[in-house]
């Protein structure tokens, strides 16, 4: 058996058992093979491969991590490296194709967790503001590009408004927008379901959209889609946004997942509870949200320094 085809079996099991996302899957397959060629092995030989797998032992294991190291892979890569190889042998143990998980136990170094960047609350309102102003400004003059003005605009704001990943926006149907009740049923990762509300402003940039999408007479129900009515994929999202924040150069990163930071942000900002913006944001763990409040401590610090006082060095 050639290891494409083991591969393929565990991220098939990933996909279907634990509801992986398509980018899991992709990561996974490449440090699987990564992780064989380092250690010299070829993965069009089956048997070498085989035979490598059942001759890991733990001091092999420390190793490999060690080998990530050197090479420069950042701790967050040797961790996501380390969790598919120690998956594929906990699925092989349950296949019975291997007596025990040498990765097991296995330490990788640890990861110094990033604040998120995120773009303050003020500056990305008027930013959007500014966008929606530009698309009008292209309907007076009948301006080729209207939709792309629009969509710059209304991808932007949405994005920010609800916190939600480009995945989930791709994936978003009208039917699961609810205007009566202000909210939206997004389909998060592993499959789990969220209710996302939303406020009178966006109900009325919806509508805004709705009307101007019709003229493409889209033959899907996605809720986002191109000029010629058909559904995005999450690289359109990515360059939508990308091209939507180029104007705001004090801000290096300009992604979807910069307005997802932005979202959850602004709402500690302004004194939501934690439990609630975890639920918000599809997060499992709520460990996983607390970054954030970090990341407004910064703010805060930041603001503080600028006090004329806090400047001044203390007396001895």
């Amino acid at each position: 058996m050639k290891v494409q085809d083991i591969i393929e079996d565990f991220t098939a099991h990933l996909a279907y058992e634990k509801g992986a996302s398509s980018h899991t899957l992709v990561a996974y397959r490449g440090d699987l093979l990564k992780w064989l060629r380092m250690q010299g092995i070829d993965p069009d030989d089956g048997e070498a491969v085989v035979r490598y797998i059942n001759a890991v032992d733990k001091r092999m294991a420390r190793k490999a991590v060690i080998g990530f190291a050197e090479q420069g892979d950042a701790p967050r890569t040797i961790h996501r490296r380390m969790s598919a190889i120690r998956g594929l042998y906990d699925y092989l143990l349950k296949q019975g194709e291997v007596k025990s998980n040498p990765f097991a136990t296995v330490q990788p170094p640890k990861s110094r967790k990033s604040l998120p960047p995120f773009v303050d609350a003020a500056t990305l309102t008027d930013h959007i503001e500014t966008l929606y102003l530009f698309f009008e400004e292209g309907l007076e003059v009948g301006s080729s590009d209207v939709w792309n003005r629009l969509e710059n605009a209304f991808i932007t704001d949405l994005l920010f408004q609800t916190g939600m990943r480009r995945a989930e926006l791709v994936s978003l149907t009208l039917p699961s927008i609810d205007m009566a009740q202000c909210q939206m049923k997004v389909l998060g990762k592993r499959k789990k379901e969220r209710i996302i509300p939303f406020g009178a402003l966006l109900l009325e940039k919806i509508k805004l959209y709705l009307r101007h999408r019709q003229e493409w007479n889209p033959l899907t129900d996605r809720l986002i889609v191109n000029s010629k009515g058909v559904p995005v994929n999450e690289g359109y999202v990515y360059a939508v946004v990308r091209r939507a924040l180029a104007p705001l150069e004090q801000y290096t990163k300009k992604n979807p997942h910069v307005l997802r930071h932005s979202f959850a942000s602004a709402l500690l900002n302004d004194g939501a509870d934690l439990m609630s913006v975890k639920e918000l944001l599809g997060h499992e763990s709520i460990s996983t949200t607390a970054i954030y409040t970090h990341t407004t401590f910064e703010e805060l610090k930041r603001m503080y320094n600028a006090h004329p006082r806090a400047k001044k060095e203390t007396k001895s």
